[in-house]
């Protein structure tokens, strides 16, 4: 029953997308898409504060990577040069889970087919850790922000869809385990 309803629903999309790229060739009219959504892969490193094992008073490691994937929505505030993202990464390890909330400023940069951005991030974290990382460090959750960049680029297929790919680094200047955050990610977009 899942499936029927995937189907339909991707079938509507795909017609409600048709139906509105013939309106727009009838009319003549080119219209401006000021919303997006995005969903891809994700990978991080983030470099560690030096600190010791709760329980054993020995050094831990200083960098550590996660993997995942993220959810996106953006929208322009001045159309094709100023974007907002709200981005939803779910990261992880073996030892560790990520759930930020990314905010994004974008200036957005147009060529043809290519779109180049840089950007301002804010970010907030909770970070969750297992059992045997939480004995290590103390503590289950920690609650983080971080201030940062991203820079990245996208080709549009076509109007409505586009491949972007973007690397970002975030400071973290809070009592979190992290100090620096070092991102990249690629994700196909959808246009509306």
């Amino acid at each position: 029953m899942k499936i029927i309803a995937t189907i339909a629903l991707v079938a509507t999309c795909l017609m409600t997308n048709a139906t509105a790229r013939a309106e727009e060739e009838a009319g003549g009219e080119q219209s401006v898409l000021l919303n997006a959504l995005a969903f891809g892969p994700a990978y991080t490193v983030h470099f560690l504060k030096q600190r010791d094992d709760a329980e054993t008073g020995e050094p831990l490691g200083t960098h550590e990577h996660l993997g995942g994937f993220f959810i996106s929505y953006s929208r322009h505030l001045i159309p094709e040069h100023l974007a907002l993202t709200i981005s939803k990464p779910f990261l992880f390890n073996k030892e560790r889970f990520d759930t930020p909330f990314d905010f994004v400023l974008r200036g957005l940069f147009r060529k043809g087919s290519w779109e180049g951005f840089i950007g301002l991030l804010l970010t907030w974290n909770i970070r969750i850790f297992e059992q045997e990382r939480e004995a290590k460090e103390g503590e289950r959750n920690v609650l983080s922000f971080g201030v940062g960049g991203v820079i990245g680029g996208a080709y549009f297929i076509n109007p409505r869809w586009s491949l972007d790919a973007e690397v970002s680094y975030a400071y973290v200047p809070t009592e979190d385990i992290v100090e620096h955050e070092l991102s990249a990610a690629l994700s196909g977009v959808y246009h509306f």
